[in-house]
């Protein structure tokens, strides 16, 4: 009996993890660039139950296999590209097709000599809702500087710059640089960090040893400046899956609330027999 509680508790705490996902799906529905995220489930691996030390049988015999019910095996994000929105804004700039656009990243929660004596690490965004800070770098929403072909911050010192579709960018007649857009061959290798950056993920072997992480390519991009490119993720579904995460996480409950009253009447009916 308290193994089909384990089934029914396994399910609620995967169900709840799935709402998690589509929570964060629609709430990042009007975020620039954004790309939803899928979970995944699998069934834990089946037990072989046997009958030992039992009277009636002569002989080891096999009962059957036993399952402890589900649980979270992977959490996809879908690369796809999202429609693009006008906004006539220069700071403004969507990527066509694959390609994410390289950023510096400090890790917060550093002092300001900290965050200085920090070198700082590669990130890979596709929301280009971008804007020119005081000392007139292109940087994200959040504050981090969008790199040029030489990886470095780049400087446009105005707002009234002109980005072509291979990412030159000039303001007036001088060129002021040449956006940075790479891509991966396997976008699995990526991993969200939260402000809409990527990172990518580095994997161990046996002995707990990094394996090489793959190196972005360079590549020449279709950029539309005055664009922005929308999130990918679909409302309508994601409403869809909500209602069915949660009928099944309020059947769920219902089986343990079954399992909970039949253990209550054992105790407290079938023991005074």
């Amino acid at each position: 009996m308290l193994r089909g509680l384990y089934t029914a508790a396994t399910s609620m705490l995967a169900n709840s993890r799935r709402m998690d996902v589509i929570t964060n799906n629609l709430t990042n529905a009007e975020t620039a660039g954004f790309k939803a995220d899928t979970m995944t489930t699998r069934s834990f691996q089946d037990m072989l139950i046997s009958r030992l030390n039992d009277p009636s049988v002569y002989q080891y015999s096999y009962v059957g296999p036993h399952n402890l019910g589900i649980h979270v095996d992977q959490v996809f994000t879908d690369f796809g590209e999202g429609s693009f929105e006008e906004t006539n804004n220069p700071t403004d700039l969507a990527l066509v097709g694959d390609g994410f656009f390289a950023v510096d990243f400090i890790p917060g929660g550093l002092t300001e000599e900290e965050a200085d004596e920090v070198e700082p690490e590669v990130r890979y965004i596709r929301g280009g809702n971008f804007a020119v800070d005081a000392d007139g770098y292109l940087v994200t929403p959040d504050g981090y500087y969008v790199h040029d072909s030489e990886g470095l911050p780049l400087y446009v010192g105005t707002t009234d710059f002109t980005v072509s579709r291979e990412g030159v960018v000039t303001v007036g007649e001088e060129e002021m640089g040449t956006l940075r857009v790479v891509r991966f061959e396997d976008n699995s290798v990526l991993r969200k960090e939260g402000n809409n950056l990527f990172s990518v993920y580095t994997e161990t072997d046996e002995f707990g040893d990094a394996i090489p992480a793959a190196e972005p390519e360079d590549i020449v991009p279709e950029i539309r400046q005055g664009f922005i490119e929308a999130s990918n993720v679909d409302v309508a579904k994601e409403m869809v899956r909500m209602m069915e995460t949660y009928r099944s996480y309020e059947v769920s409950q219902r089986v343990i609330n079954m399992f909970d009253e039949s253990l209550r009447l054992s105790v407290n009916e079938i023991a005074r027999f």
